[in-house]
């Protein structure tokens, strides 16, 4: 088994598809994603059967999760462990909020992760989204880094170590630029 961990916008999708096809394992993805939680169980068990597989878990998973100790039991599997972070937090948390909050309304949720945009879509830039964007994926971080201590071994991977051929284009236009967060995510893991 190969468990990556890391956190939203880092390249982790491609990832995920590049080391499965490259190692002839099945890619499970987010198969511990909060949003199925109901699954979890099953999913554990099913690993517990058959560990050919690739599997993404992040921290914001872990803490959704009804499985106690999901982690550990997952570590007990021996996978080989990869810690995939973005070092320009700026342009992560840029893609993170497009994902969540493309569109006019501030109170809407797009939720639009995968899909290309082959025209320019304009992005309107809500503070309060923005902080709490920025907040969440620096609380992410935090986490990760947190956890990454505790591990066995592991490789530390940075997404523009990946081949970024296949990276997704969307093409945006903000209304108002975001700021620069000044947050230096690289020192977390050195």
């Amino acid at each position: 088994m190969i468990l990556v961990l890391t956190t939203y916008r880092t390249g982790s999708t491609y990832f995920c598809k590049t080391l499965a096809d490259e190692n002839n394992l099945e890619n499970y993805d987010e198969m511990f994603h909060e949003h199925l939680k109901d699954h979890h169980r099953a999913n554990l068990i099913q690993l517990e059967k058959d560990t050919n597989a690739v599997v993404k878990l992040m921290p914001w998973h872990i803490q959704n999760t009804k499985i106690p100790n999901l982690l550990e039991k997952l570590l007990s599997f021996k996978p080989k462990i990869y810690v995939l972070i973005r070092k320009d937090f700026d342009q992560q948390c840029q893609s993170y909020y497009i994902c969540r909050f493309l569109g006019p309304s501030k109170d809407k949720k797009i939720n639009n992760w995968h899909n290309e945009f082959s025209e320019s879509k304009k992005i309107i830039l809500h503070k309060e989204h923005w902080l709490g964007s920025v907040n969440f994926l620096h609380n992410q971080y935090l986490q990760l880094s947190d956890i990454r201590d505790k591990l066995p071994n592991h490789e530390l991977i940075f997404t523009h170590q990946l081949d970024q051929s296949k990276k997704y284009k969307r093409p945006v236009i903000w209304d108002k630029k975001p700021g620069y967060t000044n947050i230096d995510i690289e020192e977390l893991f050195v």
